[in-house]
């Protein structure tokens, strides 16, 4: 895994290997991320950050004084997270080791609930079913962020054409492949992936009942060239749950 990093063409100084093998973490938001950041600086309720390796989010979510449940498969990433925090931090840093779509709160317990870059790994009844999850826990006028790839990058164009015949034909989830995909900076073959456009994800929250504030594509400048395409490597939505609940 190390020798991928020490290559000069995927060297990046925004990319940390995690130790699970499941790709990197960035230490840099996207705008989806600053805006769950933002809106964490007035909630009342603890907010969820789920899938964090080494917590580069939930740290900038700690900045604005919220309380934080920091979850990720790695109890040993969240170990290196927990040890890099400042003591008050650490009361305000509730960790949460294990499986995110394994996870239970309390129905409306939670202010926000945020997923960064791993949505491409789950299949679409396992998308549903989390979104819905989201959509119990949080209170009314809660917020969810989810960020997400899409097939238009430089390590998944080979799927382009078969996606967009798919898509045409009106398939609920016509990203979601078994095919073997270069992705995750090569380091990893999984058995899938599920690559996603906006509309997915913004129909998704709308079935689960929630407003949808804001959806579109991402780029991702800060990836290696050939890692990039046109600007809609990635993309991301953020959803209100309605006060009227």
């Amino acid at each position: 895994m190390d020798a991928f990093y020490d290559d000069p063409k995927n060297s990046n100084p925004h990319f940390k290997p995690t130790l699970n093998a499941h790709g990197h973490m960035l230490d840099v938001l996207d705008e989806y991320g600053e805006a769950f950041v933002a809106f964490a600086r007035n909630t009342t309720k603890p907010v969820a950050d789920l899938g964090v390796a080494f917590g580069f989010s939930t740290k900038e979510i700690l900045k604005t004084g919220a309380t934080v449940y920091a979850n990720d498969l790695s109890e040993d990433m969240l170990k290196e997270l927990n040890d890099s925090l400042t003591e008050e931090e650490r009361l305000r840093c509730i960790l949460k080791p294990g499986n995110a779509l394994e996870l239970d709160f309390e129905p409306g317990s939670l202010s926000g609930v945020l997923a960064l870059r791993w949505f491409h790994f789950l299949t679409g009844p396992e998308i549903r079913e989390v979104v819905h999850k989201f959509f119990t826990w949080l209170e009314p006028g809660g917020k969810v962020v989810i960020t997400c790839s899409t097939p238009y990058s430089g390590r998944a164009k080979s799927f382009i054409p078969e996606y967009e015949e798919r898509k045409a034909a009106g398939e609920e989830w016509p990203g979601f492949t078994t095919k073997q995909i270069q992705e995750v900076g090569g380091l990893l073959k999984r058995e899938s992936f599920h690559k996603m456009e906006p509309v997915i994800l913004e129909r998704e929250l709308k079935l689960a009942g929630f407003d949808v504030e804001k959806a579109g594509f991402l780029t991702r400048s800060y990836y290696p060239a050939h890692w990039q395409l046109d600007g809609r490597e990635y993309c991301g939505v953020i959803g209100v749950k309605p006060k009227n609940l």
